[in-house]
């Protein structure tokens, strides 16, 4: 009997978290909508430089308590020259205020120059990233994980 009990409380899983049960998946993605667009509009790269746009996709991913979910991925490519450090201190402060938490991690090349990898989370978007690279802008996001299917 005890292990008949032990075997079904095992395949019990905490609920989803308050925020991947409350937001839905269109608030989700909307969230992740308006934060590349912010972003976008602040670094202000010339148009011709960009990829053809992704079309932003839905996701499967793993909610906190182990169950399948839902979130949204959007992918952007810039080609040209940037003056680096000022783009990325102008889009670390704006997801900062955004209440975004952010990482920097500055990989020098041997060849001389240097590769920057901005990555921002927070509760709007599971995560934010800028790449930048000599002659190449990375630009993506992932949404929130939230209850939902494909």
């Amino acid at each position: 009997m005890v292990a008949l009990i032990g075997a079904l409380l095992a395949g019990c899983s905490a609920p989803p978290t308050e925020q991947e049960q409350t937001m839905t998946p269109e608030e989700s993605k909307q969230a992740l909508v308006e934060l590349m667009s912010s972003t976008y509009d602040l670094m202000a790269l010339s148009e011709e430089g960009w990829d053809p746009e992704y079309p932003l996709a839905a996701d499967p991913c793993t909610l906190s308590n182990g169950t399948n979910g839902i979130n949204y991925i959007d992918v952007r490519t810039w080609t040209g020259d940037v003056e680096a450090t000022e783009l990325i201190d102008a889009v670390r402060d704006s997801w900062t205020s955004e209440g975004l938490s952010t990482e920097l991690d500055v990989r020098r090349r041997e060849s001389g120059g240097s590769d920057y990898w901005l990555v921002g989370r927070g509760e709007s978007v599971e995560n934010i990233r800028i790449v930048i690279i000599p002659g190449q802008v990375t630009f993506d996001g992932e949404s929130t994980c939230v209850v939902g299917e494909l």
